[in-house]
C-alpha cells in the first residue's frame, strides 16, 4: 500500500490553505497513494493573536472546511487525514484532527490532549484541551493510532496506541523551529517506531523560521523509510 505525507505552511486562511490541500490530494492520487496525512493546523495557522484568530477561524465538523476535506477524499478515491479548529459549543476551540475514508466518510476524530505550554508558548490560552485518548480506527493500511505534536514526547500515549492494536501510528504536528529541534523530531519519531514495533508517519508543517518541516517516517526497525526534508512537499511511501 501507497500512503503519501505532506508539508505545507499554513496560511491564516481557511480559503487559501484548502486550495493547497486540493493540490496535495490530486498529487497525491495521481502517484496511486490510498492515504494521504497532512499537518496539525492545515486549516488555519496566526502568529499573533492566536486566543480570537483560532476561535474565528474554528467550524464545526459539518462545517465547509470540513465538508471540502469529505469532498476531496471522495473525488480522489484517498484516505484524508488533517488538522483543523474544531468549534466547541462555548470558548476555546479543540485542536482536532479528523480522518475521512475514501468515500468521505467521517471514519475518526481526535481532540488533542496534552496543549504544548512551554515558556512564552502557551497552546492552553487559544485551545481547549481534548478528553478522551484515541482509539486506533481501521484503514486499509491497519488500524491507525495518532497522536499530536507534543504528545509524541510521551511514549506510554504511542505505548498504550499499540497495545491497542494500532498497526502504524500519525503524528500531525507543528513542531517549533531551534536548536536541535529537528533533531528532536525524528530521533522521538524512530524512537516510537522502535519501541511500539509498527511504522510512524511524523507530518509537520514547514513554515521557514517557525515549524522545522522535515516530515519523515520511520519503520519499525527505526530505519528512514523517507524525508521531505525542509523544503520538501510530497512524498509518497510504500509500506
Amino acid at each position: 500500500m501507497l500512503i503519501s505525507i505532506a508539508q505545507f505552511a499554513a496560511a491564516a486562511d481557511n480559503t487559501q490553505n484548502l486550495a493547497v490541500i486540493a493540490r496535495l490530494v490530486q498529487k497525491a492520487a495521481q502517484s496511486g497513494a490510498r492515504m494521504l496525512l497532512l499537518p496539525e493546523y492545515s486549516m488555519f495557522y496566526a502568529v499573533s493573536g492566536q486566543k480570537a484568530r483560532f476561535s474565528a477561524a474554528a467550524e464545526p465538523l459539518d462545517g465547509p472546511f470540513a465538508a471540502a476535506l469529505s469532498q476531496l477524499a471522495q473525488q480522489h478515491g484517498v484516505w484524508l487525514a488533517a488538522g483543523l479548529f474544531e468549534r466547541a459549543d462555548a470558548g476555546l476551540p479543540y485542536n482536532t484532527v479528523v480522518l475521512f475514508d475514501d468515500t468521505g466518510t467521517l471514519c475518526a476524530q481526535y481532540r488533542k490532549r496534552r496543549l504544548f505550554d512551554k515558556g512564552v508558548i502557551r497552546e492552553s490560552d487559544a485551545c481547549r484541551a481534548g478528553e478522551q485518548p484515541f482509539a486506533p480506527v481501521e484503514t486499509p493500511a491497519g488500524k491507525l493510532g495518532i497522536l499530536t505534536c507534543y504528545e509524541l514526547r510521551f511514549p506510554e500515549d504511542a505505548r498504550l496506541q499499540a497495545l491497542d492494536g494500532a498497526a502504524l501510528l500519525y503524528v500531525p504536528a507543528a513542531w517549533f523551529d531551534g536548536p536541535h529541534k529537528a533533531l528532536q523530531w525524528r530521533t522521538l519519531l524512530a524512537a516510537r517506531a522502535i519501541e511500539n514495533r509498527i511504522p510512524v508517519f511524523g507530518v509537520t508543517q514547514n513554515t521557514p523560521g517557525l515549524f522545522t518541516g522535515c516530515s519523515a517516517a520511520f519503520s519499525p526497525t527505526g530505519e528512514t523509510l523517507g524525508d521531505l526534508g525542509r523544503d520538501g512537499t510530497l512524498l509518497t511511501i510504500k509500506l
